[in-house]
């Protein structure tokens, strides 16, 4: 289920969209526009829209919407007949479009806030390579030894003498005994692989994008760009996000790739830094857009094989392809 902080940012900016002149009007009865919503969900928004601890979110979130009602790439002043929420609904396939509202069938808005969070892969699915543990695959020697010393400083007997033969019931364990015995040896064994699993993990991305169409279409994954058009609505408690985020297609009308390279990061953790060069044919500039992968266990050290976490370092509003809304 969404967290409530989710439910406000996402179903307040519906509640903009649909005209009310304010958050608490907009609360009073459920709009027979908005869909998917259930009691319960709209009982908790209910419950919390005047704590002073939401209030910012509310606002934010419905003043997006209300931007979104009167801009001429969106909804143009015409109230929408149906939004849609998807809620804590799991799309049944490869999602590529980060999509919380629909509206009128048509529209497909992602809500954020304060995030730059681009996208979780597997860290084979993003840099090519076997399944399984990551960590394993790339600087076995490494993570072997980490996990020796874990062991050999534990209690706990019915571990298996190798990480590569840990089972899902293991993994519970080895975070337990890690918590408990994490030294300075432990940390020095930790960045030794984490500097392999950084550099390992750049070479095996660069191997997988050996031509110009392939680093393009990364770049394109990378920042969620996809066959249909979306907006991105998002709100802190002193920013706001609003951008229309373009296709393939429309994206190559106006830039130019030009290059993009990865490589290991040294940062205490198993990290990949990624950059792009994109000419603007607009402006008759050229520009970067930067990024990282922070490899890392799920769930605490040895708790779950780890994710890839693809973060946005550039600024939203300087990304090409990232429209601000008009």
């Amino acid at each position: 289920m969404p967290s409530i902080r989710t439910e406000i940012t996402e179903i307040a900016t519906a509640l903009g969209m649909l005209g009310y002149d304010s958050v608490e009007r907009a609360m009073v009865h459920r709009p027979r526009e908005l869909d998917d919503v259930d009691d319960a969900t709209w009982a908790r928004l209910k419950n919390v829209h005047d704590d002073p601890q939401h209030r910012p979110d509310f606002a934010g979130a419905f003043r997006n919407g209300e931007v979104f009602l009167q801009s001429d790439d969106a909804l143009r002043g015409r109230r929408p007949a149906l939004i849609e929420w998807k809620g804590g609904h799991r799309a049944p396939g490869a999602e590529t479009v980060p999509v919380d509202l629909r509206v009128d069938h048509v529209f497909l808005v992602s809500c954020k806030y304060a995030s730059r969070i681009l996208l979780n892969s597997a860290p084979a699915a993003l840099f090519g390579g076997a399944d399984g543990d990551w960590y394993g695959h790339v600087a076995s020697s490494e993570h072997e030894a980490l996990y020796r010393a874990i062991r050999s400083k534990g209690s706990i007997t019915e571990l298996p003498s190798f990480a590569s033969d840990l089972a899902k019931h293991h993994r519970s364990l080895v975070r337990v005994v890690a918590e408990e015995v994490w030294d300075g040896e432990c940390q020095e064994l930790y960045l030794s692989m984490a500097r392999e699993v950084g550099r390992a993990s750049a070479s095996a991305w660069r191997s997988t994008l050996s031509s110009k169409r392939e680093r393009e279409s990364m770049l394109w994954r990378l920042l969620r760009i996809g066959s249909a058009p979306y907006f991105v609505l998002g709100s802190s408690r002193d920013s706001a996000l609003r951008i229309r985020v373009t296709t393939p297609w429309d994206w190559r009308r106006r830039f130019e790739f030009r290059s993009f390279e990865v490589w290991g990061d040294e940062a205490g953790q198993p990290r990949v830094g990624w950059k792009a060069v994109v000419r603007d044919h607009e402006l008759g500039t050229d520009g970067s857009v930067d990024g990282h992968v922070e490899v890392r266990w799920s769930h605490g050290r040895f708790g779950q094989p780890p994710e890839a976490k693809v973060y946005l370092d550039t600024p939203h509003d300087r990304v090409p392809g990232y429209l601000p809304l008009t």
